[in-house]
């Protein structure tokens, strides 16, 4: 099979300060928000005591990678094959799915169930990672290879739903 790529894509995954101050800045301001309404204050300390413990969860996960389930790697081979290793050492072999966002200031990576109970947690990528070349050429080996071919995938998986359910 003729390569997809002539040089292999290895990201390693760094912390992000930028990705930080925007989770806690939309939580900190969802919370100045819910406190000017007019509810009752136990709906108000309960609604922002699961703000901020969710925020804390993707803080440490996403932004700071401090949790075992934060993504630690990127690797795609010559193949076009998709590999994420976590902080706990687990690797998956992983498929993009076709809502993923790609754009030079923020790469938002989805992916596909396909054998697990729950889809993988997205990796967001801001420019806090090792190599800016590396991402660049990610950015382009979702654009125009795997993004198209699972979009595709995607398609027909949600054409076959529509008729089963009209049946």
């Amino acid at each position: 099979m003729r390569p997809v790529l002539l040089q292999a894509i290895h990201i390693k995954l760094m912390p992000s300060t930028r990705l930080l101050g925007l989770v806690g800045g939309v939580s900190i301001a969802c919370c100045l928000i819910l406190l000017s309404l007019l509810i009752p204050p136990f709906i108000k300390l309960a609604i922002i005591a699961l703000i901020i413990a969710s925020s804390t969860f993707f803080i440490l996960r996403d932004a700071l990678l401090l949790l075992p389930s934060s993504w630690k790697t990127i690797d795609v081979d010559n193949k076009g094959e998709l590999t994420m290793t976590k902080n706990s050492e687990q690797q998956f072999q992983l498929t993009p799915a076709s809502n993923s966002f790609v754009h030079a200031g923020c790469t938002i990576l989805n992916f596909k169930r396909s054998g697990f109970n729950f889809a993988p947690g997205p990796v967001i990528l801001l420019s806090s990672v090792a190599s800016a070349d590396e991402l660049r050429r990610l950015r382009v080996w979702l654009h125009w290879f795997k993004h198209k071919e699972s979009y595709q995938e995607d398609l027909s998986a949600a054409d076959s739903q529509a008729r089963e359910s009209y049946e």
